[in-house]
């Protein structure tokens, strides 16, 4: 068997070792011989991507452009480039703090005609405030939206990772060439988050001309996971000092997926807690509730609500309290 253009590697196999030595790397002999006959070219993509342009931030940097320049150079925002890099976005410092003076400046019209349509129904001071508030927070809005992303997409990577490692100790394993591990993972479409990442580091192999270990540096830098930056780091100590791939990816795999069952087993006991409030609070106050104002018209006490109107606030309690419940175990609720 032989994979990769530049670097090739042979692997002698017996009859009887080949399936358990395909089973190892989840792939089958219809597999190789794609790899055999389709060159891997994980940056076909990326260039796709370089080739639009936002029409949005050209138009933003006609406006804006120098006005962005002069805060870049200022030495602002550099927590927004950073966060600009690791969310993935396709786009200058600049252009987007073009875009983000541009939003906020149409969101004071906005906020305008937002007042003028409510003039009616509120006072004018009141009515007055909407265009002075609307404009800070979208600007905030824009200014941490990046750091969201940059979480979500950290959450989505971590959630791939256990499972990418153990299927790169197992290709590791094989003895093929550590570049060729990162394009088996660049080429897999069952880490779509992740992929994308490795992708980087082929692109600055491919397209820069770095070396294996300087494109993993670039990109553990870079990458919103600490989880791989981590993992990154690891490797390229692993592979400055000679020891061995296989080795180091094993035991980083035991460790994420320990973690990945220590993370399960959080969430099942916040469950379970949940479940015991739940039931108090959902299921038998609302019952409690409900005996108590039937005693109480039994003593001819007025409480004041019709049984219509009793019925009615208590479905609509045990509701918010089930949304409310639904939420916070939908937040506790972990990645992967």
């Amino acid at each position: 068997i032989k994979y990769g253009t530049d670097n090739q590697i042979d692997v002698v196999l017996k009859k009887e070792d080949k399936e358990k030595f395909f089973n190892q790397l989840r792939i089958n002999e219809d597999a190789v011989n794609k790899l055999k006959k389709k060159e891997v070219d994980p940056t076909k993509d990326d260039l796709k991507d370089l080739q639009r342009t936002s029409g949005y931030a050209k138009f933003s940097n006609k406006f804006f452009r120098n006005m962005s320049e002069k805060i870049v150079k200022s030495g602002n925002f550099k927590d927004l480039s950073l966060n600009l890099q690791k969310s993935n976005f396709d786009m200058l410092l600049v252009s987007y703090i073009s875009m983000t003076l541009m939003t906020t400046f149409l969101s004071f019209f906005v906020g305008v005609f937002l007042a003028l349509g409510l003039l009616l129904k509120f006072t004018l001071t009141q009515v007055f405030l909407i265009p002075i508030i609307i404009p800070p927070l979208t600007f905030w809005f824009m200014y941490v939206y990046p750091a969201t992303e940059r979480d979500s997409i950290s959450k989505r990577i971590d959630q791939e990772l256990p499972f990418a490692v153990v299927h790169m100790s197992a290709i590791s394993g094989a003895g093929i060439e550590p570049t060729n591990i990162f394009k088996i993972i660049a080429m897999s479409r069952e880490y779509p988050n992740l992929r994308k990442e490795v992708r980087k580091i082929i692109n600055q192999i491919n397209l820069y001309g770095y070396d294996l270990v300087t494109a993993m540096g670039n990109v553990a830098r870079v990458t919103p996971s600490t989880k791989l930056s981590e993992l990154l780091i690891g490797l390229t100590t692993t592979i400055n000092s000679g020891g061995a791939l296989s080795e180091f990816f094993e035991k980083r795999s035991d460790t994420l997926l320990s973690s990945y069952r220590l993370e399960r087993e959080k969430y099942t006991k916040t469950a379970e807690t949940f479940m015991d409030i739940y039931i108090t609070i959902a299921i038998a106050a609302p019952m409690i509730l409900m005996l108590m104002l039937v005693m109480l018209s039994l003593t001819n006490f007025n409480v004041g609500l019709s049984p219509g109107q009793t019925t009615f606030i208590v479905i609509g309690v045990v509701t918010v309290i089930n949304i409310v419940f639904l939420t916070l175990l939908h937040m506790k609720q972990p990645t992967y």
